[in-house]
C-alpha cells in the first residue's frame, strides 16, 4: 500500500486527496496540530470522496487517553501512536485503544457510526462500529522510532491487539547517532529497518515506514515493508504549482520570442 501525509487542517484537502491514487492517508496531529473536530470531518470527507477505497489513519500527538479516544471515535481506520519504546508503553496504548475485555476504552463512538457514506458500508450504527473494533478491524499502530523501540520491536509486535508498526526513520536515525534524514546509506540503519520487517514477519503483523522518491520507495518494497507513506499535502501543493508555473513561464517566454 502507498499513501501520503495530511498536515493541513482542511476537510477540502482530505476530499481532494480521496480522489487521488492514495490507498491510505495519515492525518498528522503530532507535528501538525489540528483540531479534533476538523480531523473528524477530514476522516469522513476522505471516506466519502474515496468511496471507501482508502484507509484514513490518524497519528495522535501523544499516548494520552483523550487523544486516542477522540481519534478512534472519529471513525478512522486506525491510529498511529508516536514514540512507543517498550512493551509497557505499548500495553498502555492498547489499554486505552481497545474495548473491554481486551482494554479499557470507553464506549461512545458517536461520530464513528457515520464515518462512511450510505451505500459504501453499512455501519450498523454504534453497535456495528463496536463489532468491527472488537474484530480488530480498527488498526493500532505503534511507532518504532528510537534505539529502545528498535530493541523491543519484536516484543511490541508480538502483543495481541497490535496491528503492526510504523517506523519513523528520521527519529530512529537520530536515536542511533545519525543525521536527521528519511534515508541513509549506513549499514546499521538499513540493518535496523530489516530487523523490524523481520520481526513483523515473525509476528504476522504489518510494518510500514516513510520514504521519499522512487528509488527509496523501491528499496523499502524490496526490504519487505507492507506500506509506505510518501510526500505530504504542503509539498505536493508546492511541487504541483511550481510545475504549472514553470510551464506557464516557458510558454510566455516562447510567445514573446515569436513576437
Amino acid at each position: 500500500l502507498v499513501g501520503t501525509i495530511l498536515t493541513i487542517a482542511s476537510p477540502t484537502i482530505a476530499q481532494i486527496v480521496g480522489q487521488s491514487a492514495a490507498e491510505l492517508i495519515m492525518i498528522d496531529m503530532e507535528h501538525a496540530p489540528q483540531p479534533i473536530d476538523t480531523v473528524t470531518s477530514m476522516v469522513h470527507t476522505f471516506n466519502a470522496s474515496s468511496r471507501g477505497r482508502g484507509l484514513p489513519l490518524i497519528r495522535v500527538p501523544s499516548h494520552g487517553v483523550e487523544w486516542i479516544k477522540w481519534a478512534l471515535d472519529s471513525g478512522a481506520s486506525g491510529i498511529i501512536v508516536p514514540m512507543v519504546n517498550d512493551v509497557a508503553e505499548a500495553r498502555a496504548v492498547l489499554d486505552r485503544a481497545v474495548y473491554p475485555p481486551g482494554g479499557r476504552r470507553s464506549f461512545g463512538p458517536i461520530y464513528a457510526a457515520y464515518a462512511h457514506p450510505a451505500g459504501v458500508e453499512e455501519s450498523g450504527g454504534q453497535a456495528g462500529y463496536f463489532a468491527r473494533a472488537q474484530r480488530g478491524d480498527v488498526a493500532i499502530l505503534p511507532m518504532i522510532e528510537s534505539k529502545e523501540g528498535l530493541a523491543n520491536a519484536e516484543a511490541i509486535l508480538a502483543l495481541p491487539g497490535v496491528t503492526g508498526v510504523l517506523v519513523g526513520p528520521a527519529d530512529l536515525r537520530l536515536s542511533l547517532g545519525m543525521t536527521a534524514a528519511i534515508d541513509g546509506p549506513e549499514a546499521e540503519f538499513q540493518a535496523a529497518l530489516e530487523s523490524i520487517v523481520a520481526a513483523g514477519r515473525k509476528a504476522g503483523k504489518l510494518v510500514g515506514t516513510v520514504a521519499l522518491g522512487e528509488e527509496a520507495i523501491a528499496r523499502r518494497a524490496k526490504q519487505g515493508f507492507d506500506f509506505v507513506l510518501t510526500g505530504f499535502d504542503m509539498g505536493a501543493l508546492v511541487v504541483g504549482l511550481n510545475t504549472e508555473l514553470a510551464a506557464a513561464k516557458k510558454s510566455v517566454e516562447a510567445g514573446v520570442a515569436r513576437g
